[in-house]
């Protein structure tokens, strides 16, 4: 490479440094770059995710080699802030994160797609290996960390895939972290309500999660194969629940509650100020009560052309519970017993955010 060529590669490196704008779409492990997409606030927070469902094609996009990062980013330099909401999915993690976002106060980013691949590289332990640079995820916090302005926060919302990076992000980042949950029968049923898309999501989860803690499975592979997609639903809710528990007491006190979703279709405005307070938002006394108002929390936010509220919510669980019948509590009977370090009741050690702020 050129002299000229090395220098115009530092000029690219600092131009998507220095502008929040080009976001950090995808790391490529083939090519070991990061790849950017250029786009303004406003698109980022308009994405119902992220991820390889945001159509990137026509926006300006530019390629940088991780090694360049890597020396755009000095060693030893103060952590970044960044809050998270860590979910198990079905529990209300894209609403919550789309009712926190309000321009020079918050900007939710909700499951980016980059934390994938930075998540499986974990597991398939190529930064203890020594095959890339452990350096990798702080790299990829500290672009996510960039601020349209300095009085802004950033609330990332990975994927409940990218869980096992929390531990990445409580020795990495500095600011806050929720631990969202439903309770298992809730994501059960919103497992099976949809057939088999999510049945199949729930036995890619458990396949993807299930060497997380770095021990081996209590079951046989023949003992999985036989389990109903149900079972193996419940056993991924389970890990998840397992992968909070064990890292909770790598925050800060203080820095670290949980919530589970149900608290929140209660009470929606009242939670959003809990919220607010909690992340350190600024978004005012009058923003849950604005949120109570508008379409946001009267539409789907996975799909927000869809109508969907808590009402309808509860009437589809009604509904799915009396369908799957004794099948449902049996399910849940036995995964208690399969995952016995799981607490009935409260799964998590940690304050719930309901009872911490008035």
């Amino acid at each position: 490479m050129r002299e000229g060529d090395v220098c115009l590669v530092d000029r690219d490196a600092e131009s998507c440094v220095g502008d929040f704008r080009w976001f950090a779409e995808n790391f490529d492990l083939a090519r070991k770059s990061l790849s950017f997409a250029f786009a303004d606030r406003e698109t980022f927070a308009a994405q119902p995710f992220l991820d390889y469902r945001w159509k990137t094609d026509r926006l300006p996009r530019r390629e940088l080699p991780l090694d360049t990062m890597l020396a755009s980013f000095p060693q030893g330099a103060a952590p970044p802030h960044l809050n998270f909401i860590w979910h198990t999915s079905f529990c209300c993690s894209t609403l919550i994160a789309k009712a926190l976002d309000h321009p020079g106060n918050n900007l939710s980013l909700c499951e980016p797609q980059i934390l994938i691949p930075i998540a499986d590289l974990k597991r398939a332990g190529m930064f203890a290996a020594g095959r890339l640079s452990p350096r990798l995820p702080e790299i990829v916090f500290r672009l996510l960390a960039r601020v349209p302005d300095p009085d802004t926060r950033i609330t990332v919302k990975p994927s409940n895939f990218a869980n096992i990076l929390i531990a990445d992000a409580a020795r990495l980042t500095r600011g806050k972290a929720l631990f969202l949950y439903s309770d298992l029968e809730s994501f059960l049923i919103s497992v099976a309500k949809s057939g088999i898309p999510l049945l199949k999501y729930a036995r890619r989860l458990f396949s993807n999660i299930a060497g997380d803690t770095g021990q081996p499975l209590p079951w046989k592979p023949r003992e999985i194969f036989q389990m109903s997609d149900l079972e193996i639903a419940a056993l991924a809710w389970h890990m998840q629940i397992g992968e909070f528990r064990r890292c909770c007491s790598l925050f800060e006190p203080g820095c670290v509650a949980s919530l589970n979703c149900d608290a929140f279709l209660a009470d929606p405005a009242s939670v959003i100020a809990k919220l607010d307070a909690f992340f350190d938002l600024g978004l005012g006394a009058v923003h849950g009560e604005r949120m109570l108002r508008g379409p946001l929390l009267r539409s789907h936010a996975k799909a927000p052309s869809e109508p969907f509220d808590a009402k309808r919510r509860a009437q589809e669980k009604t509904m799915m519970r009396e369908r799957l019948g004794a099948d449902l509590e049996r399910v849940i009977d036995w995964s208690y017993r399969a995952c016995s370090g799981t607490p009935q009741g409260v799964p998590l050690p940690m304050p719930s955010l309901a009872d911490r702020y008035p």
